[in-house]
Parts: C-alpha cells; structure tokens; sequence
C-alpha cells in the first residue's frame, strides 16, 4: 500500500428543495440535500474537474479498493449527503439490486440505505414502514390507487444520536423538523409513492413501487446517542462507523475500500504520511483504498461518521 496517497475533496453539491430547512443555507436559501460524495461529485484536478466516477475509472483499485472492485468494478461505490427537511419528503421506496437490474439494464443498482439523525425538532418523526394495522392488500390497493396516506405508515419520533437501516423495499419518508445524514449505494432510483396530497406535478411511480415494495421490512434500529450497536453497522452494500473520538482514531483501509470522513459535530483533523487536512462541520474527505493508514482526531465531544464498504 502506498502511504503518500493524498485523499480527494468532492465539491459539496446543494440541491435546492421546497421542504428545505434551515441548518444547510441558512433562511431562504432553500437547501434541502447536500450530496457530500458520489459517483457524480466533482473534483478539483489539475486537468479540471473530474467526477468520483470518472476517478475510480482510472485509478481502479487504488480508490475503491478490492471490495469496491469485486461489488461494482471501476466505479465509486458509496453515496453519502445530508438530508434537512422542514416538511415531509415524499412518501417512496427503493428497488433491490434484482429489480433494478431488471428494469434498467446492465450497470443499475438499488439502494439500501442508512440514516444517522443528526438533529430533530421535539415533534419530528420518520416513516419507517407500514402501519402494523394495514393488511398488505389493502396497502397495495391504496397505492395503486393513489391514496396512500398517513394512516398506511408506521411513524417514529427522529430521535437525535439515533441511527436506523433502511433495507431496499422499505416503506419510508423523512418527516419536518429533521435533520439526517445518509450513507447508501451509489444509486438514485426512487419510486415515489405518494406526495401526501401536495400539488408538486411530479410523477407517482406506482407500479415500480408495488414491485419494490416489501411490506414486511421496516426500518432497523442499528445505534443512539451517536454509538452504533457493536461498533458499526455492516450490510453487504457499506459499513458505517462512529468512531470514538475522545482519542485519536486510526485507520486502516489497507487496499480493502476506499472511505467516506465526514465531520458532523467539531472540527476533524484527518492525517497520514505526507498529508494533513481539516475539516469543518458537514465537510467530507474521500480517502482511497491505497492509503494504508491515517488517522481521524477531533473533540472528544466531536462526532464523525465513516462509510466504506463491508
């Protein structure tokens, strides 16, 4: 492994979102989403900018490492942003990797995601599968229809420190007031299933949803108060990890995969042999697979989340 490999800055890209909050851009500016990395990042190179994707194209193994070859060849494998809402996202469900392939061809993915609640107003909540007194027909009969509504939804309050998993056909909405970092494959196939009786002109995906829907699935506490249940959260599309920082942490990608630092809470010091960088509150680092080791310090207060693959 080569120590002197320098990690990569993806550009943070905002997405502007009518049920943004106020925590990404402060009031007015609208930022719902900020994709902090993914297959279509930008990177300040030296031949312009390039995307993740185009990186792992040339570099290979070198950036995603022997695990992100073996589930998706030369391609980033990771997506990770930032989710805050002031009312309730669309009412959706993703597909499997099967399905995906079956309805897109060669190259599609589903998307399995993980979502850390950062920050929630003290009435936030979450959609985190079917209501448990909704049989599955009638379910399935009111999204055909169109009149899937709260009362098909089993809601949570978004807890702060809390982290959940969502399986791909889990039925799921980010509700107001919530703030959410999200780790996932590198995908962004949503069915949506409903957008609560709002006139937003967008296109219902019912009938992909009634094939990605798994009624029995719902979402899968996996950590609170900013720990993961037995050190991370591992599934065979990434791992998560909240590294303890009252000490400084060390690393070890050793080829295996590349990873995702994003500091969420203080500031990071992210370092190796021939590199240091900082990163302030929601700015993220890519350190490729062939980094050997490095090390992540911050306030022992500090919170940081890690997403690489299994």
């Amino acid at each position: 492994m080569l120590q002197h490999v320098r990690p990569i800055r993806p550009a943070p890209a905002p997405s502007i979102r009518p049920w943004a909050g106020t925590r990404l851009g402060g009031a007015g500016a609208q930022v719902g989403e900020l994709w902090l990395a993914g297959p279509d990042s930008l990177v300040a190179t030296d031949s312009g900018d390039r995307t993740l994707d185009s990186l792992a194209a040339e570099l290979r193994e070198a950036l995603v490492g022997s695990r992100g070859m073996a589930l998706l060849g030369p391609r980033f494998p990771l997506l990770a942003k930032l989710i805050d809402a002031s009312d309730w996202l669309s009412l959706q469900v993703h597909p499997d990797d099967a399905l995906a392939l079956d309805l897109y061809g060669p190259g599609a993915v589903g998307k399995t995601e993980a979502w850390l609640v950062i920050d929630a107003d003290p009435t936030g909540q979450l959609v985190t599968g079917p209501a448990d007194d909704v049989p599955e027909e009638a379910l399935r009969d009111a999204i055909a229809a169109g009149t899937a509504s709260h009362r098909h939804c089993h809601r949570r309050p978004a807890i702060p420190g809390e982290t959940l998993l969502i399986r791909a056909g889990t039925l799921h909405a980010i509700g107001p007031g919530t703030f959410v970092y999200e780790i996932e494959q590198p995908s962004d196939l949503t069915f949506r299933i409903s957008d609560w009786g709002r006139p937003t002109g967008r296109t219902l995906h019912v009938a992909e949803a009634l094939r990605a829907l798994r009624p029995a699935l719902h979402a899968e506490p996996a950590g609170s108060g900013f720990r993961l249940d037995g050190g991370s959260l591992e599934v065979p599309e990434f791992r998560l990890e909240l590294p303890d920082l009252t000490s400084p942490v060390h690393r070890h990608p050793g080829g295996h995969s590349c990873e995702i630092v994003t500091a969420i809470a203080g500031t990071l010091q992210v370092a190796a042999v021939g590199w240091s960088e900082t990163l302030a509150p929601y700015e993220t680092l890519v350190v490729p697979a062939a980094v050997d080791a490095y090390e992540i310090a911050g306030p022992a207060d500090g919170i940081a989340c890690v997403g690489s693959l299994a």
